[in-house]
């Protein structure tokens, strides 16, 4: 027998093979780029979104709970003092500086800019509101009861009041000694003094708000107003175009930063024309109020913008409707006289359209309101029969 000859074959791939190969998985990577550029671009959406929603919460939260203590510790305050020009001095860092006796002060921003809030309240824990002054010095005065009072506690002299409304002349001064065996009379004067709230043991120091320049009026009648130890009297403004900050102007605090990516506040007044109790949407006003009796709410808007510059297609930026909005957000009623300005990114006029994919163009952002109805408690509580 012959044997078999067997003649073996070497196994593998062809380059065609290979070739295609090569391209199903070129496909299949950019399959999967695509995914996640797609699944980025919605996770960054999802995060900017829930980063502006907690600014948005903190904004309306902290403005809030401010404006629910305004009207605190003057809220029996008569037409005639209401909204008086408060004088004060701060010694301890060569201030003067006034502020109206108002648990609000809307202050409207030009042309649909933001508008700044100013908000007044006291923090005494006795309950001591008003109380009648008799007779004064410059340094002393002598009230219908001083229960209440205590060193330490600033206060707001109001007097010499004529017809008109906030006609009183008003000065902001720090009672000192409540020693007087009368117990009606109290001090203020610029000598050192023992806080009734300082630590025990704390030495002596002289009250910042009793200057000589700023105590010297001597009134005939009027009602000393007492804000406890800490007052604040709070500006609400939107700082560098997109920050939300407070500043109180009492004891001079540097501005608080509160919220990013705040972009607009704005605020009205619930004015009770007709005295049935309610706010009608005809009823919301920025006109300072005459009569703060009727003033029963303040109703605040705050716009936030995510910081995530997106389009609502893959279209391109010369395609229309790129834009994710395309119309100016609203607050209140949605009317006209409510509709957000709306400027570029930088702050500069809107400069751009629907089309036009560029990252100062405001359309290309999302955009959320934050509104808030808040009662005026201590206006409506507070006032006198």
């Amino acid at each position: 027998m012959h044997p078999v000859a067997r003649h073996s074959r070497q196994l593998g791939f062809t380059l065609i093979e290979i070739m295609v190969g090569c391209v199903i998985g070129v496909v299949g990577l950019l399959v999967i780029f695509q995914t996640l550029s797609v699944w980025n671009r919605h996770t960054q959406t999802t995060m900017t979104g829930g980063e502006a929603d907690v600014a948005g919460s903190l904004a309306i939260f902290n403005i809030e709970r401010d404006l629910r203590l305004g009207g605190y510790g003057f809220g029996t305050a008569d037409p005639a003092t209401m909204g008086c020009t408060v004088s004060g001095t701060d010694t301890s860092s060569s201030r003067t500086f006034t502020f109206a006796l108002s648990p609000i002060e809307i202050v409207v921003g030009a042309g649909g800019a933001p508008d700044q809030i100013n908000v007044l309240y006291g923090n005494s824990a006795f309950f001591a509101t008003g109380e009648h002054v008799i007779s004064s010095t410059a340094t002393t005065k002598f009230l219908t009861r001083r229960n209440g009072f205590k060193q330490g506690d600033v206060a707001v002299m109001a007097g010499n009041a004529g017809a008109s409304a906030a006609s009183a002349t008003c000065t902001l001064i720090q009672v000192t000694d409540t020693s007087d065996p009368d117990g009606f009379t109290i001090g203020h004067t610029t000598a050192a003094f023992s806080s009734y709230y300082a630590a025990s043991g704390a030495a002596a120091a002289a009250a910042p708000f009793n200057a000589a320049s700023g105590t010297g009026t001597t009134y005939d009648s009027g009602t000393l107003f007492n804000l406890g130890p800490q007052p604040r009297r709070n500006t609400w403004a939107i700082a560098n175009g997109r920050v939300l900050q407070r500043t109180d102007l009492i004891f001079g605090t540097a501005p608080f930063d509160i919220a990013e990516g705040v972009i607009n506040l704005k605020a009205e007044y619930g004015y009770d024309t007709d005295g049935n109790l309610r706010i009608a949407d005809t009823e919301w006003t920025t006109t300072p109020p005459t009569d703060w009796t009727r003033v029963l709410a303040i109703r605040v808007a705050v716009l936030v913008r995510s910081s995530q510059f997106e389009q609502s297609s893959d279209a391109g930026a010369s395609a229309a409707g790129g834009a994710v909005t395309t119309v100016a957000p609203t607050w209140g009623n949605g009317d006209a006289d409510h509709t957000f300005l709306m400027t570029d990114v930088d702050g500069s006029n809107d400069s751009h359209d629907a089309t036009q994919a560029v990252a100062d163009n405001w359309r290309y952002y999302r955009y959320r309101v934050y509104e808030k109805v808040i009662p005026l408690r201590n206006m409506i509580w507070g006032v006198a029969p």
